[in-house]
């Protein structure tokens, strides 16, 4: 396997989606999100997620020249359009305007609309620990999980992250879903594959598969 330092791999990255279609600031934003998923050991939301990545730019469910707006701002609160491009670029937006007007007000609310996969939630609310905020992030999601004995999906994985500063030291980072398991580790093990523990995944019978 090859090993790349973290500015060559982020160059690399940076390169694949940009030839996929990504305007360059989307494709950068992109990468940088994408490679420290990797850093931080998350595979799942990781350089992993290109392929699919590549595959709904080049197919139109995203749109690679997509400029994120702001739709609308009012008081303590403001609605970002990613305009159905990739979602870094839009978070980023929502979360610099967050930060600079929770200060004015107290507290802040985004929401990113026609938007795609975001990753990492965590990766985004980063600029709000470091600014001595807290903050939290939710993400809705498709059906992915049945009920206790039930065979078809029902709930979402539905993320959720937040930041809380510290006095000494960086921010205390959470994130976490509702899932067993994160979605892109069965897709890594599918790619590869290999077996799943059991309880990760449902069949069609809801029986536990590996």
């Amino acid at each position: 396997m090859p090993t790349y330092s973290v500015p060559a791999l982020t160059d690399l990255v940076t390169r694949a989606l940009s030839c996929a279609g990504a305007n360059a600031t989307m494709a950068a934003a992109t990468a940088e999100a994408l490679v420290d998923a990797e850093l931080q050991g998350l595979a799942s939301h990781g350089i992993s997620r290109i392929p699919q990545y590549a595959m709904h730019l080049r197919n139109g469910r995203a749109d690679g020249n997509a400029i994120p707006i702001i739709a609308k701002a009012k008081g303590a609160a403001v609605l970002v359009d990613a305009q159905n491009g990739l979602a870094f670029p839009a978070c980023a937006l929502a979360v610099q305007e967050t930060i600079r007007r929770a200060r004015g007000f107290g507290v802040r609310f985004a929401g990113v609309t026609r938007s795609h996969h975001s990753g990492v939630a965590a990766h985004h609310l980063q600029p709000v620990g470091d600014a001595g905020l807290v903050g939290l992030a939710f993400g809705n999601s498709p059906a992915a999980m049945p009920t206790a004995g039930g065979r078809h999906p029902v709930f979402g994985t539905n993320p959720t992250a937040a930041p809380f500063p510290r006095k000494k030291g960086p921010p205390l980072m959470i994130d976490l879903s509702l899932s067993e398991v994160a979605r892109g580790k069965v897709m890594i093990a599918a790619r590869g594959g290999n077996p799943i523990p059991r309880g990760w995944a449902r069949d069609r019978d809801g029986n536990p598969p590996t």
